[in-house]
């Protein structure tokens, strides 16, 4: 698939990058360039006796370069993708030579190995020693199980405390208060409420907005009615079991979830929402099943200074298969192995060259939540995608306006509101973004068939 430039930008992994990759797209700066369904290469003069040699998996995109640098991809390989983007005829079809051939093979037969590695390491284990993993596994649920109930108690004395003083004059307290609840919280294993907890801290004390008493309340009720889930879990239905655990941290193995049933469909990618929090950053990948009509959520995770893979890029498609973790109302799923980016599939389902969508109907939409919402009440947002909105700025907030008249809030946290309102310009667009039942929070606008990401990360 011939990705556009903003796309191949989106690659890189920093600015700085982009901007080098920038400076290498000249074809004065190449030599040797080839390329056929499968892959692209080219030589780049650097500073060294020998050029570089470059290449790209275009299914991937997947990147190699022999230069020293420890991004990636690097600019010789953003170069040349840029090249190939601007000038493709300077990419003959030709055999491609060895170095490339040898690293694509090489790809595949990795891929392979990791393949036969899992089912021959599963096949050995004799009958004693799956009992004795097995019981171990045991062993360690039921020790998780005792923190997990353990974090709960002392969270449930403390939002009875909440409670009891009320929420005005929470202000005036210690913002540590907070961390140290949430800090108790990972050590007891419940990640997912810690989170919880530093997210309704950021919104009494990282917020000037008015009212943030309303938002807090919600997030504390929420983590009440987790905390309720979780100890009368017995008494829910088998796929909201898995909800109340996945909220609360647990994480299901994804060979499991891998070994499940898939859902085959050409995906478009239709946006990202990108997190930062405690040293960890998650990219939430957001795609849509062209006949199937259903979300998908694919994430990403990064810890420390490592820096997160690179995004799907709104407005390519993938073909294969994804496999949805198990819940009332699935959403994130795992790619299966047969996954790759699709051509033409991608560029019509993002709108090029085609009738303009039907407007969106925000009152379906809506439904459509609420439906969601009374499958998981613990979702706290759900992708939404908008055909044929009008952004508008209306009594100094941001909107888009539907066809029909209907409003739609912007989220009030959204700092690319002029941004938006710039790009469409006063004519319809679409935009894919995140509905939280009061407002949402755009991740992506296309615009005359041309998609342009709004995702600027957050900390929330």
């Amino acid at each position: 698939m011939t990705l556009t430039t903003d796309q191949i930008l989106a690659l890189a992994p920093d600015p700085a990058s982009a901007k080098a990759g920038s400076a290498q797209s000249s074809q004065s700066k190449w030599s040797g360039l080839g390329g056929h369904a499968q892959a692209l290469w080219g030589l780049c003069q650097g500073s060294g006796k020998d050029p570089y040699k470059a290449q790209i998996e275009l299914a991937g995109p997947a990147f190699k370069c022999s230069c020293p640098s420890r991004k990636f991809p690097c600019k010789h390989g953003l170069g040349l993708y840029l090249l190939y983007a601007s000038n493709a005829a300077a990419f003959a079809g030709t055999n491609a030579p060895d170095w490339v051939s040898d690293w694509l093979q090489s790809r595949e037969q990795r891929s392979e190995k990791k393949a036969a590695k899992l089912a021959d390491a599963e096949a050995a284990q004799t009958p004693a020693e799956l009992a004795a993993r097995e019981q171990g596994q045991q062993k360690r649920q039921e020790r998780r199980e005792g923190n997990v109930e353990a974090g709960l108690a002392v969270l449930d004395t403390w939002l009875a405390d909440l409670a009891r003083d009320g929420l005005a004059g929470l202000r005036s307290k210690p913002a540590k208060d907070w961390e140290t609840m949430a800090a108790r919280l990972v050590d007891s294993q419940a990640a997912g409420l810690a989170a919880r907890v530093r997210r309704a801290g950021m919104l009494i004390y990282g917020s000037s907005a008015h009212a943030w008493e309303v938002p807090v309340a919600r997030e504390l009720a929420q983590l009440a009615l987790l905390s309720q889930g979780y100890r009368n879990m017995d008494s829910l239905p088998a796929a909201l079991r898995q909800d109340v655990r996945s909220a609360i941290g647990w994480v299901l193995n994804q060979d499991e979830v891998l070994a499940a049933e898939g859902s085959s469909d050409l995906w478009t990618v239709c946006g990202n929402h990108t997190q930062d929090e405690a040293r960890v950053s998650r990219r939430a990948c957001y795609l849509h099943g062209q006949r199937s009509g259903r979300w998908a959520m694919l994430l990403q995770f990064s810890a420390g200074a490592q820096a997160l893979p690179p995004p799907l890029l709104p407005g390519t498609a993938y073909q294969g298969t994804v496999h949805f973790y198990p819940g009332a109302a699935p959403l994130r799923v795992a790619f299966g192995a047969d996954m790759q980016m699709s051509g033409a599939a991608g560029a019509a389902n993002a709108g090029v060259g085609s009738a303009p969508a039907p407007a969106s109907d925000i009152t379906g939409l809506l439904t459509e939540f609420a439906h969601v919402l009374a499958r998981n009440p613990f979702t706290e947002h759900h992708p939404m995608l908008l055909e044929q909105v009008i952004p508008q700025q209306l009594d100094g907030q941001f909107v888009l306006r539907a066809q029909d008249g209907a409003l739609l809030p912007i989220d009030p946290g959204f700092r690319h509101g002029w941004q938006l309102h710039a790009l469409a310009g006063g004519a319809p667009v679409r935009v894919c973004g995140l509905w939280n039942g009061y407002a949402l929070l755009p991740l992506a606008v296309t615009c005359h068939g041309r998609p342009y990401t709004l995702d600027g990360g957050s900390g929330q």
